[in-house]
């Protein structure tokens, strides 16, 4: 009989252990940020960083105070990148800079997508130069959705601009009534 005790009071023990664990283990839910996120899909093989400049209608032009840099492992595969822009600044324009790698082999966007609050808008590989025009470094293949890279001495800063007709889009995921 005490041998019964002792093993049940074991089981009891090694019962209420396992549950309290169980307890404690459960995992807090992150809040996060209420941020203006810019979502880019794509295949990038080498190591590099990207930069994300943003304005609202208080900025006048593009400057290093108002960006979000993004360091990228390179990838033989797809992989999403987001530029969360910081809490409480809802941009009204944006610039890409699609690398920072002098050495990078050509990139691959497969989209683009604009996140705020639940409101969305996705720029497909097709239609990013309807939304989007690449400077003088960069030869893009609409086709493909490929970003190669046109060197020009020591100078190296490829990167993105948007287009007007992109605006709408921005304030529609913005929540600006129209």
């Amino acid at each position: 009989m005490k041998k019964q005790l002792i093993y049940l009071n074991l089981i009891l023990v090694t019962l209420f252990i396992s549950c309290k664990n169980k307890e404690e283990a459960q995992p807090v839910e992150e809040i996060k940020a209420n941020t203006f996120d810019v979502i880019v899909d794509l295949k990038i093989e080498k190591d590099d960083e990207l930069i994300l400049f943003y304005k609202d209608p208080s900025i006048a032009y593009f400057d290093a105070k108002n960006t979000v840099y993004n360091g990228v492992k390179g990838k033989p595969e797809s992989q999403q990148i987001t530029f969360s822009i910081p809490e409480g600044i809802l941009p009204n324009d944006i610039r890409f800079d699609i690398s920072s790698n002098k050495e990078q082999s050509p990139i691959i966007i497969n989209s683009i997508t604009l996140s705020f609050e639940g409101r969305v808008f996705k720029i497909e590989q097709k239609d990013l130069l309807k939304y989007f025009t690449p400077n003088e470094f960069i030869k893009f293949d609409e086709t493909t959705g490929t970003v190669s890279f046109i060197k020009k001495g020591e100078d190296f800063d490829p990167y993105f601009l948007t287009k007007e007709v992109i605006y709408p889009q921005i304030e529609m995921v913005r929540g600006v009534k129209m």
